[in-house]
């Protein structure tokens, strides 16, 4: 039996929402803005690409539709910092850049939106 990844519908039924600790914001040579983190398993987490984020309540929708909601302060962890690193070893080329601040100050064109409430669309 062949392995297959799960559907978008399957992930967000599983996990609407995905709370992120040690969490920071890095934006890729294309413009493409991720989310990088420990998950609530305590494991190194990567996003797919952002599609809205709110400053004000701390939380940001992907491409996938889940919602990731940011715990705590931004930060770093051993971790978190091995899983991005092998995420743009496979996936990047060119310069990465933290976004983290500049986001958080809003002086992005971040979207005010409220994000959803435990994955009600």
């Amino acid at each position: 039996m062949l392995f297959q990844p799960p559907t978008e519908a399957l992930l967000f039924a599983m996990e609407p929402d995905v709370f992120l600790s040690r969490w920071k914001i890095f934006e890729t040579y294309d413009g493409m803005m991720h989310l990088v983190g420990c998950d609530a398993r305590g494991q190194g987490r990567v996003s797919s690409v952002l599609a809205t984020f709110n400053h004000y309540e701390m939380c940001a929708e992907t491409s996938d539709g889940l919602t990731y909601r940011l715990v705590g302060n931004p930060g770093s962890f051993w971790d978190v910092v091995d899983v991005w690193e092998s995420w743009c070893e496979a996936n990047c080329i060119g310069v990465v850049t933290d976004v983290t601040r500049r986001l958080l100050a809003g002086s992005v064109d971040d979207d005010h939106r409220s994000c959803a409430a435990n994955g009600a669309r």
